[in-house]
């Protein structure tokens, strides 16, 4: 039932945030007006990935052993973004390049669920970006 309840919350969230996401963005290296009508600029892919870890209820992010909230790890993933966003292409190069692992441990980032279970941040991200398309 949580999940379903999450599923449910995201669903809604994405509905509501996707008009705010359609302005422009700051971060440099990514185009940010969507070229057709309906779609995300890659840009706006990358906000959404990173908003949709902020607003993880009950979720803890793990980097480099230590545990974070959803918020720390949203703060520290775009602060990455506009660190390298010259070099990331796509919301997949996001995904692969800078919310996968730590570029100084090379220890994979893992989000706990509020049910216990643990998933690599990648594969989630790649989850909720194939949600987005």
């Amino acid at each position: 039932m949580k999940t379903i309840t999450s599923i449910a919350l995201f669903i809604l969230y994405l509905v509501a945030v996707q008009p705010a996401m359609a302005q422009q963005s700051n971060t440099p290296g990514i185009t940010t007006s969507a070229s057709v009508p309906g779609t995300l600029s890659e840009s706006q892919k990358i906000d959404q990935l990173i908003e949709s870890i902020r607003g993880m209820k009950g979720a803890t992010f793990i980097r480099n052993g230590s545990e974070h909230t959803c918020q720390e790890a949203a703060e520290h993933l775009r602060a990455k973004w506009e660190k390298h966003g010259d070099k990331i292409k796509s919301a997949e190069d996001f995904i692969a390049f800078l919310a996968t692992k730590s570029s100084m441990s090379g220890e994979v980032y893992k989000i706990r669920f509020a049910d216990g279970r643990e998933e690599p941040t990648g594969e989630v991200l790649l989850k909720t970006l194939g949600q987005l398309k």
